[in-house]
């Protein structure tokens, strides 16, 4: 399981996710899995994951290839961020990496602060042998500033690939940005799913919304949250030559007060819960979703 240090935002932030047992409690009586349902009676085919924390990355890394790839790339190796790298082998000959690369001429200044470094996400396929480019591509929504407010986190490939039907496997990733504040109180992780025809990359789901949290603290243990959990499954359905994706979410809103005797203001946490249920289906190109940044509660 990957640790996410770097979603600590602030105490109270830490306290909802790793502490918050009223939470746990209150979802686990309403909802005792997350595995999504399927709206026929027949068992799900695969669970990808029943909560992104839950996420499983791959472990696979092979820094001489890696450095034949910053090679062919026409990049310095040591402009390579190594502990953002993540690596997986998609079949015997092709080997799959996201580099996050360093790029010190890329600066820029507001009126207020330097921002320092940029950091680029790139997707690459290479052969296994040599590093060859078979394919690159630069995911421009991952790219950052090393000083500004909103950030990108290391990109995770999952252990496993997926098989969205018999003959084509896939590869997943979480991706995830995060505010670097101790009150404004945001994250968001995202799941894309990649294929590999031999010659051309394709997104065949790109930035599905897994997972996340917007809300506000003092600083403390007062803060009003609102927070997503999404579970995925593969169907034993298929459209298009795919099978559905089924997903489960469950939204919850946290508002807690902390204790002031001083104030006479009172401790409180109220807690309230919402499920829903989504079917993603492939339209021949890509699995089709409605883009919904629509809070439940706040």
């Amino acid at each position: 399981m990957k640790i996410k240090t770097y979603l600590i935002l602030s105490g109270a932030f830490l306290f909802l996710f790793s502490c918050g047992k009223n939470e746990k409690q209150l979802v686990e009586e309403n909802a005792p899995s997350l595995a999504v349902q399927s709206e026929s009676p027949k068992a799900v085919e695969k669970l990808i994951f029943k909560k992104s924390e839950y996420i499983i990355p791959s472990d696979e890394l092979d820094l001489n290839l890696l450095k034949k790839t910053a090679e062919n790339l026409k990049i310095k190796y040591t402009a390579i961020k190594t502990e953002d790298v993540s690596s997986i082998r998609y079949n015997e000959n092709v080997t799959f990496f996201v580099i996050s690369i360093i790029d010190k001429s890329a600066k820029a200044k507001s009126k207020e602060e330097d921002l320092g470094n940029y950091y680029e996400r790139k997707y690459v396929f290479v052969n296994s042998e040599d590093g060859k480019i078979l394919h690159e591509e630069t995911d421009k929504n991952l790219g950052y500033y090393e000083n500004e407010g909103l950030r990108a986190a290391k990109t995770y490939i999952l252990k496993d690939l997926l098989q969205l039907n018999d003959k084509t496997p896939a590869i997943a990733l979480s991706t995830e940005v995060y505010s670097n504040s101790r009150v404004v109180m945001y994250s968001e992780e995202k799941f894309t799913i990649l294929t590999f025809d031999g010659k051309q990359m394709k997104k065949v789901l790109y930035e599905y919304p897994i997972r996340s949290a917007n809300g506000d603290s003092n600083g403390g243990g007062t803060y009003q949250i609102e927070t997503l959990e999404t579970g995925i499954s593969i169907s034993d359905t298929q459209t298009n030559g795919f099978y559905d994706l089924m997903v489960s979410k469950i939204y919850s809103y946290e508002d807690a007060v902390e204790e002031d005797l001083a104030n006479d203001i009172q401790q409180k946490s109220d807690l309230k819960v919402k499920k829903e249920f989504q079917r993603l289906k492939f339209d021949g190109k890509t699995y089709l979703f409605n883009k919904d940044d629509r809070s439940r509660f706040l």
